[in-house]
């Protein structure tokens, strides 16, 4: 059987993420694949982590936050305990579960890693793209977990197009049923900066009194309302209408299954997780008209420009003052929940790692 093990620097990185469920869920469905994995963190900051605490393949130690000025040592100390990991259990291959270039000069197996969007290319975000570059160059494979990803990433790097595969995510097969009668909110997940174009959506919102006068809007996880953002609120007379909400996954699998409508306006995203999330949750998404959200979501979704405030208001009105619409997007979802499932990720997943695998031998 082919041992796997999950490189761990994102579970110093997230509390919680798309990123980190990725790596826990995969890890979860692999053994079904015949694939052994593990997840070995010696210190992470993690809740997902925290919640399968009592699986037989996951080995870590959690702590509330990293102590100030101590980041670097904890990175160091997860990969000093990393190469001990590998000399002793001799796994075949290394998932990398981020970009941590300081593995690279002492690793002896082959490796994998998974590249998840090029924001910080596109956007012009401070990265270091040389320690990316090579962590990409020396992969045995690379993972990309949506077409316009891959595209995007051989555009950026120049890759070889056949050491790259698109595996999609996934979320849980559960069902839910749909809720007869939804609260009177939209809700809203994750960070509100940059690119997650937040402010236009809000502006959107503002721009038409039957929204202000009939709904809120939720804010879920991206930390508490700034100073600025509350400041903004009251200038365009929202004071009343927005909800901070923090909490774990049960918290957010109860607001996505009440919730009148999903909201995701990003100019940029490499999959869109939380969309796929709220249709599980049998919930209707009015979401961007970018390409990787046409390519995963096709016409399960309302899409709107989300440059363009008058369409965005006029997506969102028409999305709630229509039950028809509403249901039609939620009934249109259902192929692309059971399309999108974890069990699906690791399987093509365990394909990849034996090539790998038959690769060295």
């Amino acid at each position: 059987m082919i041992k796997v093990l999950f490189e761990s620097s994102i579970f110093l990185h997230q509390n919680v993420g798309g990123i980190s469920k990725y790596i826990t869920e995969l890890n979860k469905n692999l053994l079904k694949n015949n694939i052994s994995s593990r997840i070995f963190s010696p210190i992470a900051i993690n809740y997902y982590l925290e919640e399968k605490k009592k699986s037989k393949n996951i080995n870590f130690l959690k702590i509330n936050q990293i102590p100030k000025f101590c980041r670097k040592i904890f990175f160091f100390i997860n990969n000093i305990f990393t190469f001990v990991y590998i000399i002793i259990h001799k796994p075949n291959i290394l998932h990398f579960s981020y970009y941590n270039k300081s593995l690279l000069k002492y690793l002896s197996i082959p490796y994998v890693i998974t590249i998840y969007d090029l924001i910080y290319e596109k956007m012009n975000f401070s990265q270091n793209e040389f320690e990316k570059k090579e962590l990409l160059e020396k992969a045995k494979h690379i993972i990309c977990i949506s077409k316009q990803t891959k595209k995007d990433l051989i555009k950026f790097y120049k890759l070889d197009k056949n050491k790259i595969s698109v595996v999609y995510l996934g979320t849980n097969n559960q069902k839910f049923k749909s809720i007869k009668k939804r609260n009177k909110y939209i809700l809203y997940v994750g960070s509100r900066k940059r690119y997650k174009n937040f402010e236009n959506f809000i502006l959107a919102f503002s721009k038409s009194k039957y929204l202000i006068k009939n709904y809120k809007i939720v804010c879920f996880g991206g930390g508490n309302f700034q100073k600025d953002e509350i400041e903004n609120f009251k200038n365009l007379g929202l004071e009343h209408n927005l909800n901070y909400i923090k909490g774990n996954d049960l918290k957010l699998s109860y607001l996505y299954r009440r919730a009148s409508l999903y909201v995701s306006l990003s100019i940029y995203e490499g999959f869109g997780l939380t969309l796929l999330e709220a249709m599980q949750s049998r919930c209707p998404v009015l979401c961007s008209n970018i390409p990787v959200f046409r390519e995963i979501y096709k016409n399960s979704c309302e899409f709107v420009n989300p440059n363009k405030i008058s369409d965005i208001t006029k997506g969102l009105k028409s999305v709630l003052k229509s039950p028809k619409k509403q249901r039609k997007l939620i009934t249109n979802s259902k192929k692309i929940i059971e399309k999108y499932t974890w069990e699906n990720c690791a399987k093509e997943t365990a394909k990849i790692y034996r090539s790998v695998s038959n690769y060295e031998k």
